[in-house]
């Protein structure tokens, strides 16, 4: 008997798919790895996902070789599970190998689950904009606004803390500087403005992090065109550790209401729960606030249009629906259109930190017990259109659509931060068009904004400023 259970169990062990043993340590290189995998999976009829995970490395003996996985050795393979395949790349340095492999890998993730048509990346050419330099030599551009009551051509924000109005003849003027009062590391810094009218004023809305570990939002009314009010406190969150990425900061005016898209602040669990503002967009009443700001993610004033997000950090209103482009992990960015949004009576879910696009994120944290997890999980609103981290693509950038240019009209722009490519989509027509190819802006772009002339206003990590003109 003893001889019959130990022959079956040997059996069952040397049946079961097991990762192999050589996954490690640079032992064995990315093309080998992935041919075993799907050995493995077509010979025991399983269906488990495999990505890409670069790890830079100083070694050259490791570059393009397997360091690791998510998975311990000898890990039994079963359907559902993620294989997350570490290789190694040179700091700045990735090898063609790599990136096709990469892109091949994502493209057959999209066709596993038929959703290939919702890549951006593979949208067709439509024709390439005309790019002119408007203004050039200021800092990180952060938004661009045109429409505004203080006679500007347009106004920006620098990420250091300044606001400046462009006059008709492109000079620059200072509007606001709070560049004593913002802290300016990494994506910390002043990060939007918009316009609002309260009782009957003007005045200029900021968003900015503050020197006093708050985000803020400020009001400072609107006096001339060179003047402002004191700047009065409308919104102030803590800050959470010291964590200077994903803040958002998006403001957007909303009938009598405006949005504030904040992003998760380097912490995933904050998109999944509800005891702080972070990773969620808000709905915020203008009662009282000027008197009273608000202080706490629970105020009566505030309402959760959606939660569940990453870095939501350049959202924009299209029509009747909210369009969120959230900056993605290591993986995938998303474009998000919220049909309706301010007639929900739930928030929407948006994945994250479980789903990173339609895709499993590998989040092994437990910021919410198991069945608020499942339900979430359930309930996700998943992204209209996606494109994976590869071929140079990094960072989902948005967005507006165009009030005086009627061959665009229906149509929404967003962008690429690493690539500068820009699309055109339109959700009635089902068309996605490609009207500015990769690499043709020389600078990383921070913002696509309307001019109010037909053309697209965008911005730039080196601070200058772009005027495109649509095919």
């Amino acid at each position: 008997m003893l001889l019959i259970l130990l022959t079956l169990s040997s059996c069952s062990s040397s049946n079961a798919a097991i990762l192999p043993s050589d996954f490690n340590n640079c032992q064995t290189t990315l093309d080998d790895a992935l041919n075993e995998l799907q050995e493995l999976k077509t010979s025991n009829e399983l269906n488990f996902e495999v990505r890409i995970v670069r790890e830079i490395t100083d070694r050259d003996e490791c570059i393009d070789m397997v360091l690791g996985t998510n998975l311990p050795q000898g890990a039994e393979l079963e359907n559902g599970k993620l294989v997350d395949l570490v290789v190694g790349i040179k700091k700045d340095e990735v090898t063609e190998t790599v990136k096709a492999t990469e892109y091949d890998l994502y493209i057959q993730q999209l066709e596993d689950k038929n959703i290939e048509k919702l890549n951006l990346i593979t949208a067709p050419l439509f024709g390439n904009a005309e790019v002119e330099q408007l203004i050039e030599g200021q800092n990180l551009i952060t938004y661009i606004k045109s429409e505004n009551p203080m006679s500007y051509r347009f106004l920006f924000s620098e990420a250091e803390g300044f606001i400046y109005g462009v006059d008709s003849d492109l000079n620059v003027v200072t509007i606001l500087d709070l560049s004593e009062k913002t802290v300016r590391e990494k994506e910390a810094g002043l990060h939007t403005f918009d316009f609002i009218n309260i009782e009957n004023k003007n005045y200029l809305l900021v968003t900015y992090t503050s020197t006093e570990k708050k985000y803020k939002m400020s009001a400072f009314e609107v006096i001339s065109d060179s003047e402002l009010g004191i700047e009065v406190n409308l919104i102030s969150f803590d800050l959470q550790n010291d964590n200077n990425v994903h803040f958002g900061g998006k403001i957007l005016q909303d009938n009598k209401n405006f949005l504030l898209c904040l992003g998760d602040l380097n912490s995933p669990g904050n998109s999944a729960k509800f005891d702080s503002p972070w990773g969620k967009i808000l709905n915020i009443q203008l009662d009282n606030i000027l008197n009273s700001p608000i202080s706490s993610h629970d105020d009566s004033r505030i309402e959760y249009i959606a939660y569940g997000l990453r870095n939501p950090w350049s959202c924009f209103l299209d029509q009747q629906n909210l369009v969120v482009p959230d900056v993605g992990n290591i993986h995938w960015e998303e474009v998000n259109i919220l049909p309706n949004y301010n007639e929900t009576s739930d928030p929407y879910f948006m994945g994250w930190p479980w789903y990173e696009s339609f895709f499993d994120a590998n989040y092994q944290n437990t910021p919410v017990n198991d069945e608020i997890k499942n339900q979430q999980i359930e309930n996700t609103f998943f992204p209209s259109f996606v494109y994976p981290h590869a071929n140079d693509y990094c960072a989902i950038i948005g967005g507006t659509n165009l009030n005086n240019f009627p061959k665009w009209s229906g149509y929404f722009f967003v962008g690429d931060f690493c690539t500068g490519t820009i699309w055109a989509i339109n959700t009635e027509k089902s068309s996605q068009l490609i009207v500015l190819e990769k690499n043709i802006i020389p600078y990383s772009i921070t913002t696509i904004n309307d001019s109010e002339n037909g053309t697209l206003l965008v911005g730039t990590t080196s601070g200058t400023i772009l005027e495109l003109t649509l095919p």
